[in-house]
């Protein structure tokens, strides 16, 4: 009887992400013959066919989906006990999967955790939106995400979601934009900011502000903008506000990340804030993983 182990398992793993024998061959560093054939093996112990074959691409029929969880939740587990045993001596791949927005403070932070923790680990920085971050988690394609409360819905239950930090929305100005020139200092009515144009995303960064006035959380509806710019690049958005071409209605964090001035609104009757969630899978091995969660635990704000 043919039997298989964790390398296979990874192997596996690979070819349910890609989907394509050449791509999940060049990620494994293995030829796309040697990597068919780890396939056949598991497929010959499980006794059952776990991709259907549509030319040079594959896609994962029910036995395949069956076991692409229990496959993630085993490698998940190995990676945590190795972590465990080897302690800050171990090498790992930290993946977490979010919005570019949350990477910025929450994924710098977790990313600093680890170095400090396990020189030897690396960490992959995805940029996803918070959908598309839950559901890399749950294909075992992450291992972390980085989401608001309002992208929960109906949490998947192997799943832990963690809160780690509230954050209110401000409005970034340049250091030469004519609001801070004006001398009072970077601070405005209301009625003074809306005479300035304003960069705003070109979808909204997080779940909790679709289908709500303004892609940023800003109330058009009440307030309205000038809106001259559109970009979801925080590069150009940086770019923008310290040129003194626009104003942005950033999270907090985001401004302090990006080291661009707070606007101080006298007269604002609205505010945007957001909740700000880990979301993990548990592991039963005190490695990584868990030292992560309890170090976030430690520090959240909410």
């Amino acid at each position: 009887m043919e039997t298989f182990d964790l390398a296979t398992l990874r192997q596996f793993l690979a070819l349910a992400r890609h989907q394509n024998l050449s791509d999940a061959a060049s990620e494994l560093h293995l030829s796309p013959s040697a990597l068919s054939k780890g396939l056949k093996r598991l497929e010959q112990a499980l006794q059952t066919t776990l991709f259907d074959r549509q030319g040079r691409n594959l896609r994962l029929n029910a036995d395949g989906v069956r076991l692409l969880d229990r496959a993630a939740a085993l490698m998940a587990n190995a990676d945590q006990m190795r972590s465990e045993f080897l302690g800050t001596r171990g090498s790992f791949h930290c993946r977490i999967a979010g919005p570019a927005l949350l990477q910025l403070n929450w994924g710098r932070r977790i990313a600093s955790l680890i170095g400090e923790r396990f020189p030897g680990a690396q960490v992959a920085f995805g940029n996803e939106k918070e959908d598309e971050a839950l559901s890399a988690l749950a294909r075992g394609e992450a291992d972390l995400a980085l989401v608001t409360t309002a992208a929960l819905g109906a949490l998947d239950p192997r799943h832990i979601a963690l809160n780690i930090g509230l954050t209110r929305f401000e409005v970034a100005v340049g250091a030469n934009h004519p609001l801070t020139l004006a001398g009072n200092g970077p601070r405005a009515t209301v009625t003074e900011v809306l005479k300035y144009p304003f960069v705003v995303p070109t979808q909204p960064p997080f779940r909790g502000l679709q289908g709500g006035p303004a892609t940023d959380g800003w109330r058009d509806d009440q307030q309205p903008r000038i809106i001259r710019y559109r970009s979801d690049d925080l590069l150009l958005v940086d770019g923008l506000v310290r040129a003194g071409l626009a104003l942005a209605y950033l999270p907090d964090y985001a401004l302090a990340e990006l080291q661009l001035l707070r606007l101080d609104l006298t007269d604002n009757p609205f505010s945007c804030t957001q909740q700000v969630v880990l979301v993990y899978r548990p592991s039963t091995a005190s490695g990584w993983l868990n030292y992560v969660v309890e170090a976030m635990k430690s520090e959240a704000v909410i």
